[in-house]
């Protein structure tokens, strides 16, 4: 992508992410009205422990298509979706052992799920990241809903249902990702800096999985599947202040590969400033709306998420430092040093533990707020002065 792209490329992550936003922001609204928050509850932690394996399922693969699209094509598109077969078998029976049998049902997802994130990253190499947001939008979220709903006007409320309706619109919306992208597979080929580069990234990627996850999980095994259901509405709408980077985070990656391996650290410099400047003014602005309205929006879920205040506030907060560093973590792997990332990431991964440990018992869903509103912002810290070294910038022109 040339520079000249980046802006059209970012306003079509603009629309994409928005969407996908408010359908996930609308989703438990729908669900906790046609069915209830202990559904909803236990739903999430199934979903939730899915997320988790799709890391193993993934080996982070999905970020070395990134690295290396850019670098070398399609070369290793086919190997990295016939090794995700074999390691969502792997992830699947993990789970099996080591989760309650409760989550049967959910096991599937694990590899439809992380071939999805597989797809993604050919979207974002391509630059046509417009094709997945509708996909995944209308056909993966929307149809979610849509399905659910179908069901309860014939079936009493049930979880099975939830799985159902998602299980239909992942199978679709896979299918669709494949007939775009068939022109990306081709003849087998792998080489060990494919392999070790991802393995490096997994590695990273599992500890960012615990500081993203693990609350929920110690939630669900301290309290109630009615305060995972709360906490995870509170967490979701907390995603608002860093809303904006996420949306640079589609298209920023590829341009960082390519930029620094053409030797064109400066431009890199030069737009990560100007970015996390804009990011920052942005952000501050959405968390103080957040703060003002706290209480109206999460009526609109029900009386019974107010109870979700103050994870929406704390976790806010953790996101609002995490924009106003910018693509920090994706500029450290994309300028090839994943380990570096694999130190950090580990460091707040078992802060991230400790603290829930301490605050959850004392403070419920608010302790689990507070601890990764703490673990958020050390690591983006880190990561900040990192990026400083690595491209000598000064986002803030002091610091």
């Amino acid at each position: 992508m040339k520079l000249e792209n980046f802006k059209e490329k970012l306003i079509e992550s603009l629309f994409g992410n928005v969407l996908m936003m408010a359908l996930n922001l609308i989703l438990p609204m729908v669900i906790t009205r046609l069915y209830d928050v202990e559904i909803y509850g236990s739903y999430v932690y199934g979903i939730t422990i899915v997320s988790i394996a799709l890391f193993l399922a993934n080996l982070g693969m999905e970020t070395g298509l990134l690295y290396f699209i850019p670098k070398e094509g399609n070369r290793y598109v086919s190997s990295a979706f016939l090794i995700n077969i074999l390691t969502s078998v792997l992830a699947i029976i993990m789970v099996l052992v080591f989760f309650p049998k409760q989550l049967v049902p959910y096991l599937g997802l694990i590899w439809l799920l992380s071939a999805e994130q597989l797809f993604f990253s050919l979207y974002r190499s391509q630059h046509k990241i417009k094709n997945f947001f509708l996909i995944k939008s209308f056909v993966g979220l929307g149809l979610t809903m849509v399905i659910a709903g179908v069901f309860t006007l014939w079936f009493e409320p049930s979880e099975t249902h939830l799985i159902i309706a998602t299980y239909i619109s992942v199978i679709l919306s896979n299918i669709l990702y494949m007939f775009e992208n068939k022109g990306m597979f081709g003849p087998l080929h792998m080489k060990m800096e494919f392999i070790s580069y991802s393995v490096t990234i997994i590695l990273g990627g599992v500890m960012s999985l615990v500081i993203s996850y693990i609350d929920i999980v110690m939630i669900e095994a301290m309290m109630t599947k009615s305060d995972v259901g709360i906490y995870k509405v509170g967490t979701e709408l907390s995603q608002l202040p860093s809303m904006f980077l996420r949306i640079v985070n589609t298209v920023f990656p590829p341009l960082i590969s390519k930029l620094y391996h053409e030797g064109k650290v400066e431009e890199v410099r030069r737009l990560y400033e100007k970015i996390t400047r804009y990011l920052f003014v942005v952000s501050s602005v959405v968390i103080f709306f957040i703060l003002i309205f706290a209480e109206p929006i999460l009526k609109l879920y029900g009386e019974v998420y107010l109870l979700g205040k103050q994870v929406l506030i704390y976790r806010s907060i953790g996101q609002l430092v995490n924009a106003s560093v910018g693509s920090v973590w994706y500029i450290v792997i994309m300028t090839g040093h994943p380990k570096i990332r694999f130190v950090g990431v580990l460091i707040s991964a078992v802060m991230n533990v400790i603290l829930n440990a301490l605050f959850i018992p004392i403070w419920g869903i608010d302790g689990a707020a507070f601890a990764s509103m703490i673990s958020t912002v050390f690591i983006n810290i880190l990561g900040f002065f990192i990026v400083k070294k690595i491209l000598n910038s000064k986002v803030y022109y002091i610091i």
